[in-house]
C-alpha cells in the first residue's frame, strides 16, 4: 500500500511539473507577463485555510491550548507570504531588456547592456540563470519555467562577441509557424 501511494505522490509531482513548464501562468491583464505558477497560490489558500482551522482548534481545545494556536499562526503566517509572492512576483523578457518585479513588489528594468555578471547552473536537472546588473540588480530564474530566450540569446551574443547587445541589435524572435 505505501509503494501505490509513493507512485501515486510520485506520478501527481511529475505531472504538475510537466504542465507548469508546458503552461506558464500569463497576467490577464498584461499578457506579456509570466507570472508564478497558479500553485503557490493554491498552496498558500490552503495554508490560511489549514492555518485557521488549526488556530480554531486551540480555542475550542480542553488540552493545553498554546500549541494549536502557535502552529495555526505559523500557517497562516506562510500563507500570507506565499500570496504575497504570487500577487507580486512577475518578469517581461523583451529583446532588449527584462522587466520583473520582486517578490517584495520592487519593480526593477535591467537593459541587457547592463549585465555585469551571469551564470548558468544546473540544480537537481534544472537549468537556472543568474543575472547581475551594474547598479546591484539580481535576478534569478528556472529557465524551464520563465520563457527567457531573449535573455538567453543576449548571453550567446556576448559569449560570440565579448561584449553585451545594445538596444535593437538582437534580431527578433522568429515566431514558429502552425
Amino acid at each position: 500500500m505505501d509503494l501505490i501511494i509513493a507512485v501515486v505522490c510520485l506520478a501527481g509531482i511529475i505531472a504538475i511539473n510537466w504542465w507548469v513548464q508546458k503552461y506558464p501562468n500569463r497576467s490577464k491583464e498584461y499578457p506579456e507577463r509570466i507570472r508564478m505558477t497558479k500553485l503557490i497560490m493554491i498552496v498558500g489558500w490552503l495554508s490560511i485555510g489549514i492555518g485557521v482551522l488549526v488556530g480554531l482548534v486551540g480555542f475550542t481545545t480542553d488540552t493545553d491550548p498554546l500549541p494549536p494556536r502557535i502552529a495555526g499562526a505559523g500557517m497562516l503566517l506562510i500563507g500570507l507570504i506565499l500570496l504575497g509572492m504570487y500577487r507580486n512576483f512577475y518578469i517581461v523578457p523583451g529583446e532588449s531588456e527584462i522587466a520583473f518585479r520582486t517578490m517584495l513588489g520592487r519593480e526593477h528594468v535591467l537593459p541587457y547592456s547592463d549585465i555585469a555578471s551571469y551564470q548558468m547552473s544546473q540544480v537537481n536537472r534544472r537549468t537556472y540563470v543568474t543575472v547581475k546588473s551594474i547598479h546591484g540588480v539580481k535576478l534569478g530564474l528556472d529557465i524551464a519555467i520563465y520563457n527567457v530566450s531573449p535573455l538567453l540569446r543576449a548571453i550567446e551574443h556576448h559569449e560570440a562577441t565579448g561584449r553585451w547587445p545594445v538596444r535593437g541589435e538582437l534580431p527578433l524572435q522568429k515566431q514558429s509557424g502552425g
